[in-house]
């Protein structure tokens, strides 16, 4: 049994650092930075439930925070305290991301970059790069060559 109780906490402990690794992505596209700005805003204030906190015509700032449920982690607790104490660990979600968009050269190509620090961050900057970013390869990426 004590072995069980030490595997879980091994097990939460790797997966809230797995989780909470932060990330940078950098990618290039055609739209202008403004355009870019307003996707992102789109996208993660409007789908993904994340706080503007500023914006600008070249970057903007989120917050997202969550959290735990009280019901779920107190029927843990009164089951089994050490998952009920996992739960109410992991179930926080605070994070925070940044979107930079600028346009260094003058070929028509806008630099992103998103900074994260955490797993729905990362994943709202890929759906960003998604709808906005220029293909590896495609003319537009080559002309920056």
């Amino acid at each position: 049994m004590k072995f069980l109780i030490l595997i879980v906490v091994v097990a939460a402990i790797a997966a809230y650092v797995i989780l909470k690794r932060g990330e940078v992505l950098r990618f290039e596209t055609t739209a202008t930075p403004k355009q870019v700005i307003m996707n992102a805003t789109s996208i993660l204030g409007a789908k993904r439930r994340w706080t503007t906190l500023s914006q600008s015509d070249s970057s903007v700032n989120f917050s997202y925070h969550k959290k735990p449920n009280w019901l779920v982690g107190l029927i843990l607790l009164c089951i089994v305290i050490v998952p009920g104490i996992v739960y109410f660990v992991l179930a926080g979600k605070k994070e925070s991301a940044s979107v930079m968009a600028n346009e260094p050269t003058g070929e028509g190509l806008t630099v992103v970059q998103i900074s994260s620090n955490g797993w729905r961050g990362k994943s709202a900057g890929r759906a960003l790069r998604n709808q906005v970013g220029t293909a590896t390869g495609t003319a537009a990426a080559l002309a920056a060559d």
